[in-house]
């Protein structure tokens, strides 16, 4: 007597046997069923036959996305003008103009320095170090060794 694994042996109705591609157990080939799984946008046959217990679901991680076309472009767009829109005076809520005691217009400051300051304009002060000869600050004449690491 030989083992049949899972397959049925009937003298009245014989079937053909069949191994499973993934757990590799002998069934009748007519309970094996194919596997399919996505490929792109579409479901396709992977060519194995499995068996009940080893048949999965198609994974939805390998589905392709389906990106929907841009939206068509309107005609002859009209932009904003940032650079004519943009002010540099300070305004309040009831759309008055800020001004100083001197009656100059109040302008936005590009650091925290107050008018006036050393460092109004950073980057730009020809007093600091370093900016007479670049690459060398303080006035080295070499590169200063920095030490063991």
């Amino acid at each position: 007597m030989r083992p049949h694994g899972r397959a049925r042996v009937s003298t009245r109705s014989p079937q053909a046997f069949g191994i499973c591609d993934r757990c590799g157990f002998l069934l009748n080939h007519a309970s094996l069923q194919w596997q399919y799984d996505w490929r792109g946008a579409s479901i396709q046959n992977t060519r194995m036959l499995v068996c009940s217990t080893c048949l999965d679901k198609p994974q939805q991680q390998l589905r392709a996305l389906v990106v929907p076309a841009d939206p068509v472009p309107i005609q002859n767009p009209r932009t904003q003008d940032y650079v004519a829109a943009s002010v540099d005076e300070r305004v309040t809520q009831a759309g008055d103009v800020r001004v100083t005691q001197d009656g100059v217009n109040r302008v936005t400051q590009q650091t925290g320095e107050p008018p006036g300051g050393l460092n109004e304009t950073p980057g730009t002060d020809p007093n600091a170090p370093g900016n007479s000869s670049p690459g060398l600050p303080y006035g080295n004449s070499t590169v200063p060794e920095t030490g063991p690491l």
